[in-house]
């Protein structure tokens, strides 16, 4: 059997080739605590509860982790045994409604609320949905059916990820608009949670400031500290650990991780992709450990800084609000023009904590 080079570092592969959340099916294992899940746990169990309902909006610069914290969440909501439905919004979105109607289906097909003889009610409402042939729909209507699925279902959950992909599709107005009357529509119960850059959401809220009125939690996705790096990367090696007994951070050290981490403002995919070069270059070089010097060979060169993109305001009213159609003391606008291709790849919010 032929070596992998990899048992050089106690491993049976690269363990950072997965940098996004979205080729995770177990992301519970892999997830980091950080003080912002205590926020979103402590409105999804009020939800739970059926005592609340609400709409939380996760915003971040591209990698920041939103995609693995709206998944957090969703397994969460299943393991409370809630009627879940997620989507990533496509970067080429062709008519999202429909898509999201599918998967309020697969979702109900899964949890087996799908009946031999009959369907429930809210679910041909849903399904009428996906067969709609005009993609200038009733946005009012479309809402109103969604939050009656979201009701008929509670505890449930709607987890919309990479909303600024909208922007592609060209529904952009309409689904807001949908989106605000299925923030109307909810009752307690049921919960939705948004995941976009934080532009997109500053544009959101400048074209419909009630659906901005309505957001009861709004979750800044901050730069990782050291620690959080550290364990971040502990619990990649572990998966594909073959030699046990080892440092957990083997072939790294507690210096190369804040090098990194530094080098990559704290931002975990480019925490992940660096890592992967680095070690990469450690086995080239037949290297031991993997050092600051090897982190400042391998490290990309500084960019340029990019502007700041627009800060999204944190004067969101508390969660436990039972109102969600309460003023905010600022609203969520900035001066942007409609959306067209959105990165904000160079944004990352949250204070730097190295």
């Amino acid at each position: 059997m032929t070596e992998s080079p990899y048992e050089r570092y106690g491993l049976t592969g690269s363990p950072f080739r997965d940098l996004a959340s979205e080729s995770l099916d177990d992301v519970e294992i892999f997830h980091v605590h950080l003080p912002i899940d205590d926020q979103m746990k402590a409105v999804l169990d009020e939800v739970l509860a059926k005592e609340n309902r609400a709409l939380v909006a996760v915003v971040g610069a591209m990698g920041t982790g939103k995609t693995e914290h709206l998944r957090y969440a969703a397994a969460l909501a299943r393991q409370g045994k809630a009627f879940t439905v997620y989507f990533d919004v496509p970067a080429k979105a062709t008519w999202v409604l429909r898509q999201v109607a599918a998967e309020f289906q697969l979702a109900a097909k899964t949890a087996k609320l799908t009946g031999v003889f009959s369907t429930p009610a809210w679910l041909r409402g849903v399904g009428a949905l996906q067969k709609m042939k005009d993609r200038k729909y009733d946005a009012v209507r479309a809402g109103k059916a969604i939050a009656k699925a979201l009701n008929a279902t509670a505890p449930s959950l709607l987890l919309l990820n990479d909303l600024q992909n909208l922007a592609e599709s060209g529904e952009a107005h309409l689904f807001t608009k949908t989106l605000q009357e299925i923030a109307d529509g909810i009752k307690p119960g049921a919960m939705v949670m948004v995941g976009a850059y934080p532009s997109y959401l500053n544009w959101m809220g400048k074209e419909f400031p009630a659906l901005a009125s309505r957001i009861n939690r709004l979750i800044a996705l901050p730069s990782l500290t050291n620690d959080e790096a550290a364990l971040l990367l502990a619990k990649k090696l572990l998966a594909k650990r073959l030699v046990e007994d080892l440092d957990p951070l083997y072939p790294f050290d507690r210096l190369s991780v804040a090098a990194m981490n530094s080098a990559v403002a704290g931002n975990p995919r480019r925490l992940l992709d660096l890592a992967d070069r680095a070690v990469q270059y450690g086995i080239d070089h037949r290297a031991n450990r993997i050092d600051v010097d090897i982190i400042e060979a391998v490290r990309p060169a500084p960019a340029v800084r990019p502007a700041p993109a627009p800060a999204v305001s944190p004067a969101i009213r508390d969660a436990s609000t039972s109102s969600p159609s309460a003023s905010i003391a600022t609203p969520v606008a900035a001066r942007l023009p409609p959306p067209k291709r959105l990165t904000d790849a160079g944004t990352v919010l949250g204070s730097d904590s190295q």
